[in-house]
C-alpha cells in the first residue's frame, strides 16, 4: 500500500470555521486516499498564509519529511490546485520542489500529468487561481478605501484603541481601549505642554506600564515612541496616500486635539534636548536648570567619593570660568532654591484680586470666542471654495510641476480645514464653570511650594518649567542672581512689591483747570503731593 501525506492551507483564520476550512479539505483528501487505497501517514497545514508566497512553515516541514521517506515514493494530496498555490510562479516552484524529493502530487479535483495537454490544463487552472487571488485583493482594497473615505479606519488598530461593534454603524468601529488610551493621552499632552522635553522621557513614562511590546532586553524600542508622537490617528484624523485617501476626519474619538498634534510636530522638528539621566533625576532635581552666574554654563551634578560615603555637589566644569571646579554643596544650592520659591507666594488679598481679574478676562474671552466662532464658519466656506477651484485646475492640467504644486497646496488647505473644523466643533459653552476650570491654576499660583514638597520628580520639573522662563544663574557663596520668571509670576511679583500700594478711589480730588496767571507764576514742583492710600487688605 502506497503512503500519502495531506497538505491543507487557508489564507485567513476565519476560514477555519467555514465550509472550505482545514477540516473540510482534510476530509475530502482522506476520502480520496481511501478510494485510491493510500495509507495517510502524516498531514501538514498552513493557517493564515497567502497562496502567493512559497516560503511557508508547513511546506518546509513537509519537504523535510518527504526527503527522509523518499525511498517509499510518498504521494502528496491537496484538495484543489488553489491550495498548493495561487500564483503561477509559486505553483511551479512548489511543484518542482515536491518532484525533486521523489514525491508525487495528486488531487481529487485535477489530474496532474507530465504530458503537454495535462500541463496546459494545469497552467490554465493555476492562472485562474492567480486571477481569483488578485481580484479578491482588488475588491478588498476598494471596500477598505470606501470605509476610509467614510471615516472608518480600516487597518490594524493602533495601541490605545480596539475594534468593536457600535449600534448605528456598519462593521466594527475603533473605540478607546482603557487604560492604554488614557496613558497615551497623558503622554501626548505632556510632550506638547513641555512636561516631557524628550522622547526618552516619554519612553521612561511608559516603561512601568504593560502597553508596548518589548525587545529582548525588556525595553520599549524608541521607534515606537516616535511613531506614536507622529500618528494622526490619535488626533482623530488619518490619510493613506497609496490609495489617494486625503486627510480625513475619522468617526472615532480622538485622544488629543488637532492643535495639540500640530504643536507636537513643531516640537519634534526643533532642536533636540539632551535627555536627563534616570539615576540623577530624583537626586539632583535642579540639574540642567541651574547655570553658573559667571559664564552661563550649566552646572554639573555629581557625587564625590568620601571615606565612608558619597557627597552630592553641583559644580561648573567650564575651564575658562573663574568659578571652574569650585564645588557647591547640594544642600546649600537647593536650600537657596527653596527660599526663592517661598518668596513667590502672594498674600491672600492679592489672590482674591487676581481671581477677580481672571474672571473678568474669562468673560471677555468668552465673548471674543463667540465672535471668532462665527468668523471661522465663513473661513471654512472660503477654504472649501478654494479647494474646489484647485481640484478643477488639477483635473484640467497635464503639467507635472503644476500637479505637484496643486497637491501641496491642497494638503496645506486640508490641514487648515481640519483645524477650523475642530475649532467649530468646540463651540464655546456659556454654562462652563469658571471656578472648576481655574481651581487648579489658582491653587498653584497661590502656593507653588506644594509641588516641590511632593518630592515627585515629575512635579518638581513641572514647577521649574511653570515658574521660571529661563535657566537660573547661581553664584557660589552668594546665591541666586536675578531670575526670569514666567508672565503670571512676573505680574504677581510686581503687584506684591512692598513699595507700592493701591489708593482708594475716594482719595482722588476732582481735576480743575488753574487760571492762566496762576499757571504762569506757579513754580515748578519737583515732588508730588502724597495721595491718600489704603492697605491691600481693605480691598
Amino acid at each position: 500500500m502506497s503512503i500519502a501525506v495531506i497538505y491543507t492551507r487557508v489564507s485567513s483564520k476565519s476560514q477555519v470555521k467555514k465550509g472550505d476550512g482545514l477540516a473540510s479539505q482534510h476530509q475530502r483528501c482522506s476520502e480520496f486516499a481511501a478510494y485510491k487505497g493510500y495509507e495517510v501517514v502524516e498531514s501538514f497545514q498552513d493557517e493564515g498564509v497567502s497562496g502567493g508566497i512559497v516560503d511557508r512553515p508547513a511546506i518546509k516541514q513537509m519537504l523535510q519529511w518527504l526527503r527522509k521517506h523518499r525511498a517509499q515514493e510518498p504521494i502528496v494530496l491537496v484538495d484543489d490546485i488553489s491550495r498548493i498555490a495561487r500564483s503561477i510562479e509559486a505553483h511551479w516552484k512548489l511543484r518542482n520542489a515536491i518532484g525533486s524529493v521523489g514525491a508525487k502530487l495528486e488531487s481529487p479535483s485535477i489530474e496532474f500529468g507530465e504530458d503537454s495537454d495535462s500541463q496546459l490544463i494545469e497552467n490554465m487552472l493555476a492562472s485562474v487561481s492567480q486571477h481569483h487571488r488578485q481580484k479578491n485583493g482588488e475588491q478588498t482594497a476598494h471596500r477598505m478605501k470606501a470605509r476610509l473615505l467614510n471615516g472608518y479606519f480600516a487597518f490594524w488598530v493602533p495601541t490605545g484603541y480596539r475594534y468593536t461593534r457600535v449600534k448605528g454603524h456598519s462593521g466594527k468601529v475603533m473605540v478607546r481601549d482603557e487604560p492604554h488610551a488614557s496613558l497615551i493621552q497623558e503622554a501626548l499632552e505632556g510632550f506638547a505642554s513641555g512636561r516631557f522635553t524628550t522622547q526618552a522621557e516619554v519612553k521612561r513614562f511608559f516603561e512601568p506600564h504593560d502597553i508596548f511590546a518589548r525587545d529582548k532586553k525588556g525595553e520599549i524600542h524608541p521607534q515606537r515612541i516616535k511613531n506614536m508622537l507622529t500618528n494622526k490617528i490619535y488626533a482623530g484624523y488619518y490619510e493613506y496616500k497609496p490609495w489617494n485617501v486625503p486627510l480625513t476626519m475619522g468617526i472615532h474619538e480622538p485622544l488629543i486635539s488637532w492643535k495639540t498634534f500640530q504643536k507636537i510636530q513643531t516640537l519634534l522638528e526643533e532642536k533636540a534636548y539632551a535627555p536627563t539621566r534616570r539615576d540623577t533625576e530624583g537626586q539632583f532635581p535642579l540639574k540642567g536648570y541651574v547655570t553658573c552666574a559667571c559664564c552661563g554654563h550649566p552646572l554639573t551634578a555629581y557625587h564625590a567619593k568620601g571615606r565612608n560615603k558619597h557627597y552630592p555637589y553641583y559644580e561648573c566644569f567650564n575651564k575658562e570660568c573663574p568659578e571652574s571646579r569650585k564645588s557647591i554643596r547640594k544642600e546649600t544650592l537647593e536650600s537657596d532654591f527653596e527660599a526663592l520659591i517661598k518668596k513667590l507666594r502672594p498674600s491672600m488679598p492679592i489672590m482674591v484680586t487676581i481671581a477677580a481679574m481672571f474672571r473678568e478676562a474669562w468673560d471677555k474671552q468668552s465673548r471674543e470666542l463667540a465672535t471668532q466662532w462665527k468668523s471661522q464658519k465663513q473661513a471654512l466656506k472660503d477654504i472649501n471654495a478654494t479647494m474646489n477651484k484647485l481640484t478643477d485646475r488639477l483635473i484640467e492640467t497635464t503639467s507635472p510641476s503644476a500637479i505637484k504644486a496643486y497637491e501641496q497646496k491642497l494638503e496645506k488647505l486640508e490641514a487648515q480645514k481640519a483645524l477650523i473644523t475642530e475649532n467649530l466643533a468646540n463651540k464655546p459653552d456659556p454654562k462652563k464653570n469658571f471656578d472648576a476650570s481655574f481651581r487648579t491654576a489658582l491653587s498653584f499660583l497661590a502656593n507653588p511650594w506644594n509641588l516641590w514638597t511632593s518630592h515627585n520628580p515629575e512635579h518638581r520639573k513641572a514647577l521649574i518649567k511653570l515658574v521660571f522662563a529661563a535657566p537660573l544663574p547661581y553664584m557660589r557663596n552668594q546665591g541666586f542672581r536675578t531670575v526670569k520668571t514666567t508672565s503670571p509670576f512676573k505680574a504677581l511679583t510686581s503687584i506684591c512689591d512692598e513699595e507700592k500700594e493701591m489708593a482708594e478711589r475716594q482719595g482722588f480730588e476732582p481735576w480743575r483747570r488753574l487760571p492762566a496767571y496762576t499757571r504762569s507764576r506757579r513754580a515748578p514742583s519737583t515732588t508730588r503731593p502724597p495721595l491718600r492710600t489704603s492697605s491691600v487688605g481693605a480691598l
